[in-house]
């Protein structure tokens, strides 16, 4: 009677069970059958190493312990007491912990940026400036101070919808020229724009896209010239921009967190710009890309064009 109900209780349990003997499996439940992939009559009586093929599971089995072991493209933490194997798929909580500490590096990173710049400006105003360009200072650290609670609120932990509407891009020209202006002075740079066109998406997000993008720009072209262009096909606006450089080879892989280009060695960051850029062009529902051109890379936004919002936003390529 007991052993019906311990047997009826495996069958019926949220985690995996495995009992062998002998170096052979006597019983497997549903559950454990599932995660290690395999049909339970036919490892009935198999030997451990053929039935759990892993020899990192059949080794914990041996020698009893815990364990978390990846296998079966799944996160697996087991235990083993003599003669049973317990499994709990992790796989989940593992992944929401991994996703948890890239947003948090994200974060850190978007919220660098404007608090960077307001330290400037406030430093700027502690060493003396004249009145008009005290006020000016003033109007800027007020417009990032703004935009450092519009952060606050777009926080994973508050899902209110993201403050999208119709602009010009040329709207954000002059505020992105005042905010690098230290650092194209340092270069000898200067920007020219191109960007006619308007588009439906957060002005908060796009401004922040762009800085990172002209920020890469300035920290590894080699030209003075930056180039912000946008475009617009049947199916997308597009907005890129363009440095002179050695071309790039794999600008997927750059999009990715903790990802940086191969001469990006003796110049201080995260990679997590680009991972931002792509998370913030999603939030709108466009996409973000990199290209080689004849004399450099360009790095671009697209903006989809449909009248309803909420609709499925259509695949599109990048411009040649």
């Amino acid at each position: 009677m007991l052993e019906a109900q311990l047997q009826s209780a495996w069958e019926a349990a949220r985690e995996g069970v495995l009992i062998h003997a002998d170096g052979r499996v006597v019983y497997i439940n549903p559950i454990a059958a599932r995660l290690l992939e395999v049909e339970r009559d036919k490892v009935l009586g198999r030997s451990l190493l053929m039935a759990l093929r892993d020899h990192k599971l059949e080794l914990v089995c041996r020698t009893g312990g815990e364990a978390t072991i990846e296998t079966r493209s799944r996160t697996l933490w087991v235990k083993a007491v003599p003669g049973i194997l317990l499994i709990w798929d992790k796989t989940e909580e593992t992944d929401r912990s991994e996703a948890l500490l890239e947003s948090s590096r994200i974060l850190a990173h978007e919220f660098r940026t404007p608090v960077a710049g307001m330290l400037s400006l406030l430093e700027a105003l502690q060493s003396g400036l004249p009145e008009a360009e005290a006020q000016e200072a003033l109007q800027m650290l007020y417009q990032e101070t703004l935009r450092l609670r519009r952060l606050v609120e777009d926080l994973p932990l508050d899902r209110r919808p993201s403050q999208n509407r119709t602009f010009a891009l040329e709207e954000l020209q002059s505020r992105l020229e005042r905010f690098l202006a230290p650092q194209l002075a340092q270069k000898s740079a200067w920007i020219r724009w191109q960007t006619p066109h308007t588009v439906w998406a957060s002005p908060d997000a796009v401004y922040q896209a762009l800085l990172n993008l002209l920020d890469n720009a300035l920290k590894y072209g080699t030209g003075q010239e930056i180039v912000v262009e946008s475009g617009q096909n049947s199916q997308e606006v597009w907005l890129e921009v363009r440095n002179q450089g050695q071309p790039l080879q794999d600008f997927e892989r750059l999009f990715r967190a903790g990802q940086r280009g191969v001469h990006a060695a003796n110049v201080r960051g995260t990679g997590l710009g680009l991972a931002l850029v792509r998370r913030l062009a999603a939030g709108w529902g466009g996409t973000a890309y990199g290209r080689a051109t004849e004399n450099g890379n360009a790095f671009g936004l697209t903006f989809p064009i449909y009248a309803n919002k909420t609709s499925s936003r259509p695949t599109t390529q990048a411009p040649a």
